[in-house]
């Protein structure tokens, strides 16, 4: 990796919590590599979190629900003015709109634009006549940003298959599992898992099935909560914590009407968004995720993965990378309550818990971990 030395890097980001959450890691990476670093982010308190970890801040104005051509356009011209002021190696972008606004505007200048796809999203999670005629509209987009990148990485060979001319653009397109996951931080030896039930009103003999997530429709909150509450009535030990905040932003968030329902529910607990995630997880038995969002490959089942836990998701692209069936839990059928159910109670009645969790962990080491992740990325640096 003494190639990419003293190359400058610019990685570009839509929410400044996300960078923090998912991109930091890498970028004290390509440091360590000896790269010059450089966020670009909308500006807020994470920004000086950031800073203070060696990256350097520049800021853009951005409207995240703004879709018209306005924003699109000044930002285009925006991002090319600053990758000519600073003269940038290479620029790396997450997630569709820094996607587009980056790929447009190296029609401007000639850097080597490297494209990162973290899932296709809403677009392609639903079939109704809306959501047809946006997936259309995206794949021609996507088509633009093929021509002007010079690499693009997807999280998973399903949502590589599924752009259009795939195969015409193949030499550009690479597919890289995920974003990683820090297996030092996300580990059940740090933690105490009876001292935290304790501290959570939660007894050693519950079994707690956990979700940590946006909470959109499409992650399968319904068909979730609908499950736990039919589980319940039979398994009176059986709890459901769901751990994340409403995405008012989006038109599919759930509503806190549909949250405060569930205020005195003895089984399933909204936790809202949380900071502790290693030890919220560390006091769990199980992950469940039924989500039929077009995931890239979800963060949340990786951290869940690495604190060892079984998991239970929906076959869905990206998901259905995190589990081996019978191995470290089990694949579900997307929007079925039913199938929820089913799998809780094979789940719920197995003798082989805590192997399945072991089981996750190793998943994690070997595939998901920064240190293989990180490393398969900043190949394309070169």
């Amino acid at each position: 990796m003494s190639l990419i030395k003293r190359k400058k890097v610019l990685l570009i980001e839509n929410s400044s919590i996300d960078f923090f959450n998912s991109r930091l890691l890498f970028a004290k990476h390509l440091i360590n590599l000896g790269c010059e670093v450089y966020a670009l982010l909308p500006s807020d308190h994470y920004c000086n979190e950031i800073e203070s970890e060696g990256i350097k801040i520049i800021n853009y104005k951005f409207d995240r629900n703004n879709k018209g051509i306005l924003q699109l356009v000044k930002l285009v011209f925006f991002y090319n003015s600053i990758i000519k002021k600073y003269k940038f190696d290479i620029i790396h972008s997450f997630r569709f709109q820094p996607n587009i606004i980056s790929a447009l505007s190296n029609y401007f200048n000639s850097k080597k634009i490297i494209i990162h796809i973290t899932g296709l999203g809403i677009a392609f999670s639903n079939n109704n006549f809306k959501y047809k005629v946006l997936k259309i509209i995206t794949q021609f987009l996507y088509l633009i940003i093929f021509f002007r990148a010079n690499i693009v990485i997807l999280q998973n060979e399903e949502d590589k298959n599924e752009l259009l001319f795939n195969k015409f653009w193949g030499y550009k397109l690479n597919v890289i599992l995920g974003s990683g996951v820090n297996t030092v931080k996300f580990n059940k030896v740090n933690f105490n898992k009876e001292q935290l039930r304790t501290i959570n009103n939660f007894n050693m003999d519950d079994k707690i099935f956990i979700i940590v997530t946006r909470l959109i429709w499409e992650k399968g909150i319904r068909e979730l909560v609908n499950a736990f509450e039919y589980l319940h009535a039979y398994h009176k030990d059986i709890k459901l914590l769901i751990v994340g905040s409403p995405d008012f932003d989006n038109p599919r968030s759930i509503t806190q009407e549909f949250i405060n329902s569930f205020k005195d529910n003895s089984c399933i607990n909204f936790l809202g968004q949380r900071n502790d995630i290693p030890e919220i997880l560390s006091l769990a038995d199980c992950f469940i995720f039924p989500s039929y969002y077009r995931e890239g490959v979800p963060r949340s089942i990786l951290e869940a993965l690495a604190m060892s836990l079984p998991i239970i998701t929906t076959n869905m692209p990206g998901c259905n990378i995190t589990v081996i069936n019978s191995y470290n839990g089990f694949l579900i059928e997307p929007r079925s309550s039913e199938s929820i159910i089913n799998a809780v109670r094979k789940l719920y009645m197995n003798s082989n818990f805590n192997n399945f969790g072991e089981c996750s962990r190793a998943l994690a080491e070997n595939n998901f971990a920064n240190n293989v992740i990180f490393n398969k990325i900043s190949k394309y640096y070169l």
